[in-house]
């Protein structure tokens, strides 16, 4: 059973606004499981996706802006989001400060379809 130091893990660079480290991935041993730390910088915009699985969003720091099933809410720290398969859902960051998300989801190969 591996332990994992999240700190000895690197963020990658910034791109687009966006930064990532994969804290749990099949480089760990895991069959069936991924998380991610995400960071989203203020201007990040995602594109509206559906997934093949569950996936959980865990606001960390920050706030995001989701859209699920054509609603736009605000989400903040302290706050988990569930998208079931194949619901349409897109987030963003059109605030001030950066956000921090823990992304997690029980496969080690996502699979995304976008919508646009």
């Amino acid at each position: 059973m591996p332990i994992i130091e999240n700190s000895a893990v690197p963020m990658s660079p910034m791109v687009d606004y966006v930064r990532e480290r994969t804290l749990v991935s099949s480089e760990q041993g895991a069959l069936s499981l991924t998380v991610k730390e995400v960071e989203l910088h203020p201007g990040w915009e995602g594109q509206l996706h559906t997934h093949t699985t569950d996936t959980a969003v865990m606001v960390m720091s920050g706030a995001v802006q989701i859209i699920l099933e054509d609603e736009l809410t605000t989400v903040r720290a302290g706050v988990t989001l569930v998208t079931p398969p194949g619901v349409p859902h897109k987030l963003a960051n059109k605030l001030w400060i950066p956000a921090r998300l823990l992304v997690i989801y029980p496969t080690i190969d996502l699979e995304t379809s976008y919508l646009e």
